[in-house]
């Protein structure tokens, strides 16, 4: 981890946010009590023969546990020291969007490195729960906790997409057709070992799909860039040490839009399905987990010139593929993105895609620290763009599916998401 000030900070005010998750929704559960309690009292009898007092303090009772998870998970002594110090730091507010410069230097004596570093922005792809918010922010340290508080149910509900039972549907749907491509690109059988095929998943969350590659044998880097997804992406991968050796209560922050509350608002939802560890133990490729910028780390300074993550040598031409899942719509300009994952793919290297194109920084009113602003495309549009940067595209469908979706749930988000295979385009001789 870095020990630049700026960045040391931003990290310090990530762990004081998971650390003030308690508090926080203990309050907005105080909020629905205080309204029950002020309803007349032949009301609030009705309201108590359903069961309502009882689902209120059921409720509080799944914050606690959500938050002895969290606990658990920021107490890990690489994070300790930060802690202590946001403990002992005066209120400052949540820093919603730091920038930076990527670093490397988190070494967690796994056989499977991660290496973290903050991040300036972060996107979701998650519907959020509206219910959990307060009703207007009265200033901006406020605002600030209140974005970092959402932030933080959005990284609890990818715990259950990447390392539960219960996310398998959206696994199955989103990776399974990548990693069934990536087999049948580099079969076994194909002369060239595996280990040998290094494969980036930028945007890769809480790492599973980048572990599932890695199983395969595949040399797997994952890179990500937001703080809470690389705090809670350590803990599932170098910490936990047998199946369901954790609980989460993961849907109790809105009330709306369940079917029940014993079996779907307060789902207690146990992780990880499987230990990261024991999947790759012996058998697995290199994997290793990024964090950073993805234009930063893998742009043009990087593709001649090693800038830390590749040792002795640039980027251009060493991966034989790159992996984006619920990625692509994350950039401001999706010409950068093409030209980085075209340049660092090798000839006859594949670029697997499957996502949506929710431009996270459309309507937008901050620029990037280079100025920038946001450039959407449509469908159609993208793949234009990716075929004049020198791709050819194969293998074209659509991908119905949700994203950290609440299981039979009263309200489905559902994306009907673009899924293709491209290889890069050999020269003209």
């Amino acid at each position: 981890m870095s020990d630049s000030a700026e960045e040391r900070s931003h990290w310090q005010s990530v762990i004081k946010a998971f650390d003030g998750y308690m508090q926080y929704h203990l309050s907005a559960n105080h909020a629905r009590r205080m309204a029950f309690l002020q309803l007349p009292k032949e009301q609030r009898t009705i309201y108590e023969t359903i069961g309502f007092r009882e689902k209120l303090d059921a409720v509080d009772e799944g914050i606690r546990r959500n938050a002895e998870f969290i606990d658990e998970m920021i107490r890990d002594p690489v994070f300790a020291d930060m802690l202590d110090a946001s403990d002992a730091e005066q209120d400052g507010g949540i820093d919603s969007d730091h920038s930076h410069s990527h670093s490397h230097g988190v070494d967690h004596g796994h056989s499977h490195s991660y290496s973290h570093s903050q991040s300036h922005h972060s996107h979701s792809h998650d519907a959020g729960s509206s219910g959990a918010k307060r009703q207007r922010s009265s200033s901006p340290a406020q605002a600030n906790n209140d974005l970092a508080q959402d932030k933080i149910r959005s990284t609890l509900r990818s715990f259950v997409r990447d390392w539960a039972e219960e996310g398998a549907g959206e696994r199955a749907a989103c990776y399974a057709p990548i990693l069934e491509a990536l087999e049948g690109y580099f079969p076994l059988s194909g002369g060239r070992e595996r280990g040998n095929r290094k494969v980036l998943v930028p945007g890769c969350g809480l790492g599973r799909l980048a572990m599932e590659i890695a199983a395969r044998g595949f040399f797997s880097q994952g890179n990500e860039f937001s703080t809470y997804m690389l705090i809670a992406s350590h803990f599932v991968l170098n910490q936990t040490t047998s199946p369901g050796s954790h609980s989460i209560f993961p849907y109790l922050h809105s009330y709306s839009n369940h079917l029940t509350t014993g079996t779907h608002l307060l789902r207690r939802v146990s992780i990880p399905d499987v230990v990261p560890a024991d999947v790759l133990d012996g058998k697995g490729g290199e994997f290793s987990l990024v964090a950073g910028d993805f234009e930063e780390i893998y742009g043009e300074q990087s593709w001649d010139v090693a800038v830390g993550v590749e040792g002795e040598q640039g980027q251009r031409g060493k991966w034989a593929a790159v992996v984006t899942c619920f990625f692509i719509d994350c950039s401001r300009n999706i010409l950068s993105f093409l030209r980085i994952i075209h340049a660092l793919l090798e000839e006859d290297g594949v670029w697997i895609n499957l996502g949506p194109l929710l431009w996270h920084f459309e309507n937008s009113p901050t620029k990037s620290a280079k100025g920038e602003g946001s450039i959407e495309l449509s469908l159609d549009e993208v793949k234009e763009l990716a075929r004049a940067v020198g791709f050819d595209i194969h293998e074209e469908k659509m991908v119905e599916t949700t994203y950290t979706g609440i299981p039979e749930g009263m309200l489905q988000h559902r994306y009907n998401a673009a899924y293709w295979t491209a290889t890069k385009r050999k020269p003209v001789a």
